[in-house]
This record gives C-alpha cells, sequence and structure tokens, in this order.
C-alpha cells in the first residue's frame, strides 16, 4: 500500500474501475504523470457486482482504446438467449453475440497495464472531498484514519456511484441529484447450479420479474456450471428487503437449481442520461460519477472505456497546452455526447415512456422489438445516428390500442428530439446555457407527458 505520492501529479484520477484504467495507462504512455487512487486493495480491484456481459460491439470499442478483454477474461462466450415477459407467457430468441467476464480477471490486468506504463497506484485510500477547489486540491484518507491533501494539474473523478467529488462542486454545471427512480440497484450472486445448463452459450433474461417491475433478473453462463445470476430495478420499485425478490426469480427458474454462492453482493448505480457538463477548471467526471452507464439495462463496462479513452486523448493535449480550464477541457464532453451520451439520453427517453404504459403494452413494444431483431440495434450499436425513433413510429403502425399508438408516436417525437439535442452539444461552453435551456425545456415537456400513466 502506497502512502506517498509523486512530488508533482499532473492527472489525479480517482478510482481504478474500467474507465479510470484506462485513462491512467493512456495518459501514462504519453508521458503524463499520473497517480491513480483506489479505495480498494490492489488486490481486489476488478470485484463489482455485476451482470459482466459485454456485446461485440462493446468488446469493438474497448479494443479501440486497447482495453479489448483476452481469452483468459472471458468466463463464457455468448450468441444469445432467451428473453421472457412478465410471468411467462411470452418466451422468444434474442441474438446478440458477446461474453461474460470474469470481472476480477479483467479489472486486475487493466491496472495492472496502467502501472506498468508508469501510474503511481494508491490503493486502499479514499477521496473524502475537495480541500480546494480553486487549486484543485482534494483530501484523501486511508483506512486507519490518515489524511494528505493532494492538488493536481487535473483531478479526474472516477469513483463511482459516489462520486463525492462531482456532487459538491466538480463540473461547470452542478446537475440535480439523481431521484429514487433515477438510482439503478442489484443484487447478484455467482453459483453453481445442481443441473446441466443446456446450452452454455445462451443467456437467460426475464423482463419484470416479480418485485422488480421496470427492471429485469438475468441468468448469464459463466462455464462449469456456474452461473452470474441476478436481478435489477429502480429504488422507486424495489421493496424494503431487495434480497426477497432475487429468492423469488431464482426460485421461478425453470428446470434450475442455484447451489450457494461462491460470491455475492448489491450495488447501486446511476440510470439517468449523463451529466450535462463533465468538465470544470482542471477537472473530469468518468464512468457512473458521470453517469455514462446506459439507462436502459444499466451496462457501463464498454462506455466507460470509451469515456476513459477520450478523457485521455483531451487532458493530455490540455495538459501540453497548459490549458485545464473549462474551456480547454471542454472536447471531452463534445465527444463523448456525440459518440454515445445522444444514444444514453435517447434510451432514458424511452425508459421513462415505457414506465408511464401499462405491462401488456409493455410487453407488446418489447416482444415486437425483438421480434424484428431491433433490440440488438438499438441497444448495442454505437454510432452518432440511432434508428430508435424510426423503429418506434413502426410499431404504432401496429399498435392494438389508440392510446398506445398516440404514446409510440410521442415518445419517437421525444426520442428525435433529444437525440437532435445531444448531436449538437455545445462546441464551446459560451454555448452552454442556451443547450442546456433547450434540454430543460424538453425534459419538463417530457415529465408532463409521462406522468398520467402508471403502470
Amino acid at each position: 500500500m502506497r502512502r506517498t505520492l509523486p512530488d508533482r501529479i499532473d492527472l489525479l484520477v480517482i478510482g481504478a474501475g474500467p474507465g479510470g484504467c484506462t485513462l491512467a495507462r493512456l495518459a501514462s504512455e504519453a508521458g503524463i504523470r499520473v497517480a491513480l487512487v483506489e479505495r480498494s486493495s490492489a488486490r481486489d480491484v476488478g470485484r463489482k457486482v455485476c451482470g459482466n456481459a459485454v456485446t461485440e460491439d462493446g468488446i469493438e470499442t474497448m479494443r479501440e482504446y486497447g482495453a479489448a478483454p483476452t481469452e483468459a477474461e472471458a468466463a463464457a462466450q455468448v450468441w444469445g438467449g432467451t428473453l421472457i415477459l412478465g410471468g411467462g407467457n411470452v418466451r422468444m430468441d434474442a441474438h446478440k453475440s458477446g461474453i461474460i467476464l470474469n470481472r476480477l480477471t479483467f479489472g486486475q490486468r487493466l491496472l495492472a497495464d496502467a502501472v506498468a506504463a508508469g501510474a503511481e497506484l494508491v490503493d486502499g485510500c479514499s477521496c473524502v472531498g475537495w480541500t480546494d477547489r480553486e487549486s484543485a486540491t482534494v483530501r484523501l484518507r486511508w483506512s486507519d484514519e490518515e489524511e494528505i491533501d493532494v492538488s493536481a494539474g487535473i483531478v479526474v473523478d472516477a469513483s463511482g456511484y459516489g462520486a463525492v467529488l462531482t456532487q459538491h462542486g466538480g463540473p461547470s454545471h452542478q446537475a440535480p441529484p439523481l431521484g429514487r427512480s433515477d438510482v439503478g440497484i442489484a443484487y447478484r450472486e455467482i453459483a453453481p447450479t445442481h443441473e446441466d445448463l443446456g446450452d452454455p452459450k445462451q443467456v437467460f433474461v426475464v423482463v419484470g420479474p416479480e418485485g422488480a417491475r421496470g427492471g429485469y433478473g438475468w441468468v448469464f453462463p459463466m462455464g462449469d456450471r456456474l452461473v452470474n445470476v441476478g436481478v435489477g430495478t429502480t429504488l422507486l420499485e424495489a421493496g424494503s428487503n431487495f434480497k426477497d425478490c432475487y429468492r423469488k426469480f431464482t426460485a421461478s427458474l425453470p428446470g434450475m437449481r442455484i447451489a450457494d454462492p461462491i460470491d455475492a453482493g448489491a450495488g447501486l448505480l446511476p440510470l439517468r442520461r449523463p451529466l450535462p457538463s463533465l468538465v470544470g477548471d482542471r477537472f473530469m467526471a468518468l464512468g457512473d460519477a458521470a453517469r455514462q452507464a446506459n439507462p436502459l439495462h444499466g451496462g457501463g463496462i464498454a462506455p466507460s472505456v470509451l469515456a476513459g479513452g477520450i478523457a485521455a486523448d483531451v487532458a493530455v493535449g490540455a495538459l501540453g497546452n497548459g490549458d485545464t480550464s473549462t474551456a480547454g477541457l471542454w472536447e471531452y464532453g463534445v465527444r463523448f455526447m456525440r459518440e454515445l451520451g445522444a444514444q444514453h439520453a435517447t434510451h432514458e427517453v424511452l425508459r421513462r415512456c415505457l414506465d408511464a404504459l401499462r405491462d401488456s403494452d409493455v410487453h407488446f413494444i418489447v416482444h415486437e422489438l425483438a421480434k424484428r431483431g431491433a433490440m440488438e440495434k438499438v441497444m448495442g450499436a454505437r454510432g452518432p445516428r440511432s434508428r430508435l425513433a424510426a423503429h418506434i413510429r413502426l410499431l404504432a403502425t401496429i399498435g392494438k390500442r389508440p392510446s398506445l399508438v398516440l404514446a409510440l408516436l410521442r415518445t419517437a417525437r421525444f426520442i428525435s428530439t433529444t437525440q437532435s439535442l445531444y448531436l449538437d452539444y455545445p462546441e464551446t461552453p459560451s454555448r452552454f446555457d442556451s443547450w442546456l435551456g433547450q434540454v430543460e425545456r424538453q425534459k419538463a415537456e417530457l415529465a408532463r407527458a409521462t406522468s398520467g400513466g402508471k403502470r
């Protein structure tokens, strides 16, 4: 456990997740002096409550930034699986290839790569908060309560859901706190099964299982009759004992008995579109701290790597130019919003619109999207233009109720306007207030349009 830091730190990265490690490695390779602070011990980096699924599209994104999983880090290769809606009346095949990660092995390798590139690891140490925001000085604390104040050319908050620096003065614009409907909660176990899994390359997903309305349950193979099984929903929908929901879910699994787990835990994550501003003077937010996980299903591994790669490029340039102001770091937000943030914003719109519908209507939409292969296209692909609105408009032509048709057309309209707004993310901070005003007006209109319905 390192208790001293370099005399000069160009880049102080708080959090050694996939995004933080990617940023630390790439910046170090460019000759930047990086200190990587992690609250866990080094040997525990990579332990995370997560489904650990990464699609082929996500792997390609990670490969672009030198963080693609190796064969040894893939617990299982998967080609698709079974999607079950509601009480099990509707079952269908879903086709989306990818892998189930061994998250610990993957995390350890990303950390080792960052350290090998020259990043200084400070583990067993957490960030308490800002000591002096203007000079980008933060307070670090070890588990034995020893503290130290550290300043850097740029401070990056990649600390996850808690994100104390981001929530208290980091970005140029302070976003309102998350509501209970915008916070995801998941309980997950990695456990053996007593039965043969059948096709060990298939995943099993239940949309809206009992006790997790608006969420889903999953069973992902990990080889040798080992599974990653869990349930996720929002804090608003979760009961006082969310583990009971998990027990009901596993008891309902057809022909499958889950043995005592070898690893178990619960976790929280943001389920909202990215922060409107990802930077401030001498500051960048990354990963869950920046709300960069997909708000529809919570996937955040590949988005964090993408954000880490973009942030490294921008940070290296800003430090080289001697301009680490909000304006000097602004390109990070522009690039992320256009590459992935616009898609995530539209997925938040879809989630809010689905939350306002009856379960039967939600099942109809999911079923029709899956039947047309559109679920895989709109949820997995990364690109400047999503066809989500077009798919929703198509569903409106076969809707069975006038109210559903109107809701689908309204949803498509909100998706289109949101996508256009985020693809037109302001290229300079001077345009930000005007852009944010448009975003807030559109969000308020969306809230009014969806407040009348409740599943």
